[in-house]
């Protein structure tokens, strides 16, 4: 791995950096192994072959070139590891932002339900205050008819007061 996973390393600077060099080990790559599969001078072709086969001997340059070509799968494999890495990060954060889209479309709905739930007290508070002024309404008619009915039981009692009055002294008259 060449740089650990950080918010701070992962800037635009730090990747053109790293696409660089990979750029750059994969065209080192390519041309060695052109220069492998090609002859350094054409020859030409002999009649008979050699008698004895000799391998041909090792280039310093070559084994170096494989150095950096072992070196460069090892960071494009740490490359691959922190891709997938950031695959399953960024699938966990997809995951996790629908279960919050989830539970803010449920908050929206319990809060849709209680605004309803108030709609409906606010209309029966207002009911209950109307029929409150109704019954105020009736208990005044109510107050009213009782006053009348206190003032025409005093006028009745008072004419049987006075009528019994008549009556004692008619009797006691004769």
């Amino acid at each position: 791995m060449l740089t650990p996973w950080d918010p701070v390393s992962i800037r635009a600077a730090s990747m053109r950096f790293r696409i660089g060099l990979v750029a750059t080990c994969l065209l080192v790559a390519t041309a060695g192994w052109a220069q492998e599969d090609a002859p350094a001078t054409p020859r030409a072709r002999r009649a008979a072959p050699a008698a004895t086969a000799r391998p041909a001997p090792e280039n310093p340059q070559s084994a170096a070139d494989r150095a950096l070509l072992r070196q460069l799968a090892d960071a494009q494999r740490s490359l691959g590891e922190e891709m997938q890495q950031l695959r399953d990060r960024f699938d966990t954060l997809h995951g996790e932002i629908s279960s919050q889209n989830d539970q803010a479309d449920g908050l929206d709905q319990e809060v849709k339900a209680l605004r309803d739930e108030v709609k409906g007290l606010y209309v029966e508070s207002s009911t209950t205050k109307q029929q409150i002024d109704g019954l105020k309404d009736d208990i005044s008619a109510v107050n009213s008819n009782v006053s009348a009915f206190r003032t025409y039981a005093g006028f009745f009692i008072a004419v049987m007061i006075l009528l019994l009055a008549v009556i004692f002294v008619l009797t006691v008259r004769r």
